[in-house]
C-alpha cells in the first residue's frame, strides 16, 4: 500500500469511549487543507474534517427531507389533491412572503420543504 499523504487527521469518534482514528489525505487534499488552516479558516486540521463531515451529514438530512416531500408530492397527485398553477397563486404567495419579510418571521424551512 502506497502512502500518499503525511498528514494526520485525528478525530474524536463519540462512542462509549473515544477513539482516535487516523486518515491520509492525496497531496492535493492535504495541501488544501493546509492552506485553509494557514489562510485561518479552520484553527488546526481536525476542526476543517469535522466541517466537512458536519456538512456532509446536513446535506444527507436535506436530501432526505426532499426525497420525502417528493414522495408525498407524487401520493397527492396520485389522488388528485392538487392546486392548480395560476397568477392568483404566485399573488398570494408574493403577499405572504412580504407579509412575513415585514413582521420578521423567521423563515422555518430555507430550502422550502415541510
Amino acid at each position: 500500500m502506497i502512502i500518499i499523504s503525511t498528514i494526520y487527521v485525528h478525530i474524536m469518534i463519540l462512542t462509549l469511549r473515544c477513539a482516535a482514528m487516523n486518515i491520509n489525505f492525496a497531496n492535493k487534499d492535504e495541501s488544501f487543507i493546509k492552506s485553509k488552516v494557514t489562510q485561518g479558516y479552520y484553527s488546526n486540521a481536525t476542526e476543517l474534517v469535522r466541517d466537512a463531515v458536519r456538512k456532509m451529514r446536513e446535506e444527507e438530512e436535506r436530501r432526505a427531507r426532499f426525497l420525502a416531500a417528493v414522495k408525498i408530492g407524487e401520493e397527492q397527485l396520485k389522488k388528485g389533491k392538487t392546486i392548480p398553477f395560476s397568477d392568483e397563486l404566485m399573488d398570494e404567495i408574493e403577499k405572504t412572503a412580504v407579509d412575513n419579510a415585514a413582521q420578521r418571521r423567521p423563515i422555518n424551512n430555507p430550502d422550502a420543504l415541510p
